[in-house]
């Protein structure tokens, strides 16, 4: 009972902020190309996309807490677990990117990632549920649920689509307005600007890799998969 609550506090409260960032929030765009893109603009912003996964994350966990199954290794699994457990492996890593890129920059010159005129126009509380909470509800959700990772050649194709997609639209929204979506990337080169890119796929790798380890040291009763065929994680030591 207490796993369906968590889940839908953080789809709920999720949900609240991107219905307040629709509702109440205009942003000062000058470029009136970008004011034409989904979502009021929002959809060239990696946080928009985050935050939609981790509500569609903690609203299937919720139908799976109803109406699936919450067991280590269930010897059947739901359709509904299965989805789960494959897209924790995105929502999970794509969170700490998140969080870490956009506090890391932050501290080093907010002007890059969130000036003050963006700023002023989110409530505190909002800002850290679209860059803060995002990430310690993953890691929550990582330490009171079991789940089974996909294969790691599947969990890394789906990172890997995953970011050639932002990847795409964020370039793609470059060369129809002129304008970058972060001005981190403005005194960039082109040579950096890839290398930026490149490491930037590299760290949601490395995130996720991280995710499917300490997955299985928090829950070592789960199994995994290991080339289609499901193994034990961890295997206790017989006495």
């Amino acid at each position: 009972m207490s796993l369906a609550i968590f889940h839908l506090f953080a789809a709920a409260i999720n949900t609240y902020v991107i219905w307040y960032d629709q509702t109440y929030v205009e942003l000062p765009l000058e470029n009136e190309l970008l004011k034409t893109l989904p979502l009021k603009s929002r959809s060239m912003f990696l946080t928009i996309w985050c935050l939609i996964i981790q509500t569609v994350y903690h609203t299937i966990a919720f139908l799976n807490d109803v109406f699936g199954s919450t067991a280590a290794s269930p010897r059947s699994r739901p359709l509904i677990r299965s989805i789960r457990d494959t897209l924790f492996s995105l929502a999970f890593p794509i969170a700490l990117y998140v969080s870490t890129a956009f506090w890391a920059i932050y501290a080093v010159d907010k002007d890059l990632i969130f000036p003050d005129h963006i700023e002023k126009l989110y409530p505190t509380w909002v800002n850290h549920v679209m860059h803060t909470t995002v990430s310690v509800f993953m890691f929550v959700e990582l330490l009171l649920a079991s789940r089974n990772y996909p294969s790691r050649k599947i969990g890394v194709s789906i990172i890997t689509a995953f970011n050639l997609a932002y990847m795409s639209w964020f370039l793609t929204i470059y060369f129809n307005t002129g304008a970058w979506v972060y001005p981190v990337f403005e005194p960039l080169n082109w040579p950096m600007r890839v290398v930026f890119l490149i490491l930037s796929h590299s760290t949601v790798v490395g995130f996720y890799l991280i995710g499917e380890k300490l997955n299985y040291l928090a829950n070592p009763n789960t199994k995994a998969y290991t080339n289609g065929t499901v193994t034990e994680a961890s295997p206790k030591k017989k006495r």
